[in-house]
C-alpha cells in the first residue's frame, strides 16, 4: 500500500467557456440512443444567453454556467481526461473544473500537474499554472473549500476520540505557536509542520524548543497535554489541563494503595498481560531469524505467567517479573546482529544502541499514560507495582508494562530488523553511554508513531481499535475497577 503524503492541487482555466459544444455533442450521441433527447439537449446548449457577446472565435464553445447541465455535460467532456490520468497512472480527484492529485512523495507532484497539463491541452483545455500547488497534508490541502489533512484514525475513531495525534517537536530553536485553529512550528521562517488543533493529544518538545503563551492558554483550554523533556527523553516538566472534578476514583486508588493484597492482585494483573505479550513480541521478532532457543524461552514465559497465579506476595511478584525480563532480552540479544552489542538490558547508562533506544522509547508511552490516567479520573503518581517513590510516576509506569511489548519493543525490533537504524548512527561517551544522533532519533520516533496508531483487537470491546485508543480504554477500565473491585482488570493481550 502507498503512503500519501502530498496533494497536487489544480484548477482548469476558463473550463466551462473554454469547452467545445460540437464535441460533447458527439459524445453524447455516443452514449445516448434516443434522437430526441440529443435533439433537445443540443437546443438548450446552444440556445442564446440574453447579452451574451461572443467572438467568432469564441462561438461554439462554452456551457451556459448556472444551467443544471453544465455540470453534467463537462463531467462528460472531462471523463477522457479523467481517464487519460488514471491511464497515466495519478489516482485523480475531480470535482468540476477543480482537481487534487494524491502521491507519496513531493517530488512526484510536479510531474503529476505536467502530465494534467499534457492531457488538458489534447482536449484543448488549459491548466491553470497560477493555482497549481503542492502541498503536504500535514500542512493542509485546501480543496473545495475544505482544508483537508493526513487521516491518523479510522472514521468511527476521529467522532470519538478526536484528539489522536502526538506531536514531537525536536528542531532546537523551534517554536509551537497557533494560527487561527491550527497548530504551527516554526524555524525562524521556515514552517516545519501545520496541524489542525483538533486532531493534537499531545505535543512533547525535546531539549530547546518554544511555546508561544497563545499555544499554551489553547492547549490547556482544549486539554492538549504539553511534555517537556531534554535532548535524551528525560522529564522536565508538563501542563496538562486540571484532574477531572469527580474525587471518586482518586479516592477508591489511595484506598486500595494501602492494601497489599490489592497491590499485590493488581500487580499480577498488569505482569501477566507483560509476560503474555512479551512472548508474543519474542515469536514474531523469531521469524527472521532461526533460533533454537526462541521456542524454549517462550515456553519459559509461560510458566513465568502461570507461576503468578501462586505468588502470594508483592516481592514474589516483583521477582517474577524481573526474571521473565531477563529471560526476554537474553533472547532478543540471540536474535540481532552482533554489530548491534545487545547482550540484554543495561540502563544508566546504556552501552549500546538497542539499550539506547529501549531507554528512549519507554519514556513515551509513560507520558500518554499520564494524560490517559489523569483523564481518567486517577492519580498517575500512585502506583501498585510501582510502589511509591518519590517523583516516580508510578501507576503510569504500571499501566504501560502490558503496552511496552506492543509499542516500543516493537519499533526498536523493526528498526533494527529493516535496517531502518544503523549502529553509526549513535555515538557512545564514558560518561553518558551510548546516545542517539538526531536522525536516529527522528527515525525512531516516526517508527513508535506508527506503531501507536496500529489497529489492534480490544477483546473487552470485541473490536479493533488503535494502540494509542487502546491505552485510554485500559485506564477507564482500570478506574472502574478501582471503584469496583469485584470487576477485575484485564490486562490488554497482543495475539
Amino acid at each position: 500500500m502507498t503512503v500519501v503524503r502530498i496533494g497536487a492541487r489544480g484548477d482548469i482555466v476558463e473550463c466551462f467557456d473554454r469547452i467545445p459544444r460540437w464535441e460533447v455533442m458527439r459524445r453524447l450521441r455516443e452514449l445516448v440512443d434516443d434522437e430526441r433527447v440529443v435533439h433537445l439537449v443540443g437546443l438548450l446548449l446552444n440556445r442564446r444567453v440574453p447579452d451574451e457577446r461572443a467572438t467568432p472565435a469564441d462561438r461554439g464553445r462554452g456551457l451556459h454556467q448556472g444551467s443544471m447541465l453544465a455540470p453534467l455535460l463537462s463531467n462528460l467532456y472531462l471523463d477522457v481526461f479523467d481517464r487519460a490520468m488514471m491511464t497515466a497512472g495519478w489516482r485523480i480527484i475531480r470535482y468540476g473544473d477543480d482537481f487534487a492529485i494524491p502521491v507519496s512523495d513531493r517530488r512526484d507532484g510536479e510531474p503529476a500537474l505536467q502530465s494534467a497539463a499534457t492531457e488538458l491541452s489534447d482536449i484543448r483545455l488549459e491548466l491553470n499554472a497560477g493555482k497549481c500547488r503542492v502541498l503536504s497534508f500535514e500542512e493542509g490541502v485546501d480543496f473545495l473549500g475544505q482544508t483537508v489533512t493526513a487521516s491518523t484514525l479510522a472514521a468511527a475513531e476521529m467522532l470519538s476520540h478526536p484528539l489522536e495525534t502526538v506531536v514531537y517537536v525536536e528542531r532546537q530553536g523551534a517554536v509551537v505557536r497557533t494560527r487561527g485553529d491550527r497548530l504551527v512550528v516554526t524555524d525562524g521562517e521556515e514552517s516545519l509542520l501545520r496541524l489542525s488543533l483538533r486532531r493534537v493529544r499531545q505535543v512533547v518538545g525535546f531539549g530547546a524548543v518554544g511555546f508561544t503563551t497563545p499555544f499554551l492558554r489553547k492547549a490547556v483550554d482544549t486539554g492538549i497535554d504539553v511534555v517537556l523533556l531534554s535532548e535524551n527523553g528525560t522529564l522536565g516538566g508538563r501542563l496538562s489541563s486540571p484532574l477531572t472534578s469527580d474525587p471518586t476514583a482518586r479516592r477508591a486508588q489511595y484506598r486500595l494503595a494501602d492494601d497489599e493484597r490489592q497491590c499485590r492482585v493488581l500487580a499480577a494483573a498488569f505482569v501477566a498481560g507483560k509476560i503474555d505479550n512479551l512472548r508474543v513480541s519474542l515469536l514474531r521478532a523469531a521469524r527472521r531469524v532461526d533460533d533454537p532457543g526462541t521456542a524454549a524461552a517462550a515456553d519459559r514465559l509461560t510458566e513465568s505467567a502461570d507461576a503468578l497465579g501462586a505468588a502470594d506476595t508483592l516481592s514474589q511478584v516483583l521477582g517474577i517479573e524481573g526474571s521473565t525480563a531477563r529471560d526476554y532480552f537474553q533472547s532478543v540479544a540471540r536474535l540481532s546482529d552482533p554489530l548491534w552489542g545487545f547482550t540484554g538490558r543495561a540502563r544508566r547508562p546504556p552501552p549500546d544502541p538497542i539499550n539506547a533506544m529501549l531507554s528512549y522509547g519507554y519514556t513515551l508511552p509513560c507520558h500518554e499514560a499520564m494524560a490517559a490516567l489523569e483523564a481518567a479520573g486517577l492519580d498517575p503518581m500512585v502506583g501498585f507495582l510501582h510502589q511509591h517513590r518519590w517523583g516516580r510516576t508510578g501507576l503510569a509506569l504500571d499501566l504501560i508494562e502490558e503496552f511496552r511489548p506492543m509499542t516500543v519493543d516493537v519499533a526498536v525490533l523493526r528498526c533494527v530488523a529493516t535496517a531502518q537504524l544503523r549502529p553509526e548512527q549513535f555515538s557512545t561517551e564514558p560518561d553518558t553511554g551510548c546516545r542517539m544522533g538526531d536522525d536516529a532519533k527522528h527515525t525512531f520516533l516516526a517508527a513508535y508513531e506508527r506503531r501507536m496508531l496500529t489497529l489492534i483487537t480490544h477483546r473487552a470491546l470485541g473490536r479493533r481499535v488503535r494502540l494509542r485508543v487502546a491505552l485510554h480504554l485500559q485506564a477507564k477500565a482500570l478506574a472502574r475497577h478501582l471503584v469496583a473491585p469485584a470487576e477485575p482488570y484485564t490486562a490488554l493481550r497482543w495475539k
